[in-house]
């Protein structure tokens, strides 16, 4: 009786040894959006910076889209659509710090608002994206622990070449 048991238990381990293990699948990232709205503002009131991973994994297109809130001329100068091209290394920072955004207390990052800005973080790849929204995450950062978060749209915007000061002020 003992000698099948110990069959039994070494064939079961050289069966459970023998088997394929699957591979561990790292969190892919291909796109960053970064979007900005705010009720209070007409400059600027909108505000989308698209990240891509270009194809051949060698830099990330830029797209800047940023509109006022009417067409007065003389917002003009926040009506933008343009584009640029950053390293892959600066892509990968960008993208580093989006998948620390996964330790978000979203309770206590949560704020209600009516008037002011929201910001909102998009990252993932074909189509298995994360999205991360607050309203004024400028306020109380700290204590609402979004000071991650707050950290990565500041440097989406200044890779986009916009200023910060102009863009993220309330």
């Amino acid at each position: 009786m003992i000698k099948k048991y110990i069959l039994f238990t070494l064939i079961s381990l050289t069966f459970i040894s023998c088997q394929k293990k699957e591979p561990k699948i790292e969190s892919k990232i291909d796109e960053l959006e970064f979007i900005y709205l705010n009720s209070l503002r007409i400059p600027y009131n909108e505000v989308k910076i698209n990240i891509s991973r270009m194809p051949n994994n060698d830099s990330a297109l830029v797209f800047i889209k940023s509109r006022p809130a009417n067409n007065d001329p003389q917002w003009s100068y926040s009506k933008i659509e343009n584009f640029t091209t950053i390293d892959l290394k600066t892509f990968k920072k960008l993208a580093d710090a989006a998948i620390s955004l996964d330790k978000i207390d979203i309770d206590k990052a949560y704020l209600d608002g009516n008037d002011g800005s929201t910001w909102e973080i998009q990252f993932g790849s074909k189509g298995k994206n994360k999205n991360y929204r607050f309203w004024a995450p400028n306020s109380n950062t700290q204590q609402r622990g979004l000071s991650e978060f707050v950290n990565l749209c500041e440097q989406i915007v200044e890779v986009s070449k916009l200023k910060k000061e102009e863009i993220l002020k309330d």
